[in-house]
């Protein structure tokens, strides 16, 4: 089977035509570069070159092989280079799955990554932090910005502190309470789309003992925002929500049971160097336990 380094001395020396400047920038005998020739035109089955005390010429085969194999030896050393490239985590892809409470931060952290590595290509899907840790189980994203705990013995690196804001009915007071608000449907994401929000809204719910069973199912925040502002309902949102412009009245909720811990998060596989190196790049980047405000 043909070896790159037979190739090589071959691409130099029809290059070239002198075995002495050849074997030189080959850094390799004459004796040597003589052998690789040989070896090469036993496997091509015909000679490549004629020689004589004087000179050295490519034969007819010689002459209608060169240019190729020049190219295949330059497609073999850019596939070498993409290789080191992929091992030092400056190529690649990589799949990073965030949620709402990302959104703001998340292009800041790409924009970062991508300055420095320009050959990354880099796939984001918007995702709830259950269908994150789905896809990562199932090979389809390398990490996730998601709700922490991570499962059991997967890595995890604390990024932000989300919580609960209230979306009201613009005409409701600041200072109401949510008790108040019992006679209200309330607007809340459809649980199989967001299984772990929406269970903690009816834990949060369930902590501050209010009772609510008019209830508005809708697929995502936007829908909840235009249905407070149109005085149908009130929501409990992320405080890193956008509410779109919309006139509303968003009350933050401060107590603990509102808060949330959001993390990077990655299966326990081993992971690439890619990975590694956005890994290493957010931990270098954000403050541990940072607030949504």
């Amino acid at each position: 089977m043909m070896e790159l380094r037979d190739l090589k001395a071959f691409v130099v020396l029809g290059e070239l035509l002198h075995f002495g400047q050849a074997a030189n920038r080959l850094h390799i005998t004459q004796s040597a570069l003589s052998k690789q020739i040989r070896r090469l035109e036993d496997e091509v089955g015909a000679p490549l070159f004629t020689r004589n005390a004087s000179s050295t010429r490519l034969t007819g085969l010689g002459r209608a092989l060169q240019d190729n194999a020049a190219r295949l030896l330059d497609d073999s050393q850019a596939w070498l280079r993409q290789a080191a490239d992929w091992q030092a985590g400056r190529s690649g892809s990589l799949r990073i799955g965030f949620g709402a409470s990302t959104h703001t931060l998340l292009p800041g952290l790409i924009a970062r990554f991508r300055h420095s590595r320009p050959q990354v290509r880099i796939t984001l899907s918007d995702l709830s932090s259950h269908h994150q840790w789905q896809a990562m189980r199932e090979g389809r994203l390398d990490l996730g910005f998601c709700r922490l705990p991570a499962p059991d013995g997967w890595p995890s690196l604390p990024v932000l502190q989300d919580r609960f804001q209230a979306v009201l009915p613009p005409g409701y007071p600041p200072d109401i309470s949510l008790q108040a608000l019992s006679d209200l449907p309330l607007v809340i994401i459809r649980r199989e789309l967001a299984p772990a929000y929406h269970d903690h809204v009816q834990y949060y719910l369930a902590s501050r003992a209010l009772d609510c069973r008019d209830i508005l199912p809708v697929t995502d925040f936007p829908a909840a925002v235009a249905l407070a502002a149109a005085g149908l309902g009130w929501a409990l949102l992320p405080a890193s929500a956008s509410l779109g412009g919309q006139q509303v009245r968003s009350i933050l909720l401060r107590e603990d049971a509102a808060a949330w811990q959001i993390g990077l998060i990655r299966p326990p596989s081993v992971a690439g160097p890619l990975v590694e190196s956005f890994w290493e790049m957010v931990r270098q980047s954000l403050p541990v336990n940072t607030d949504t405000k």
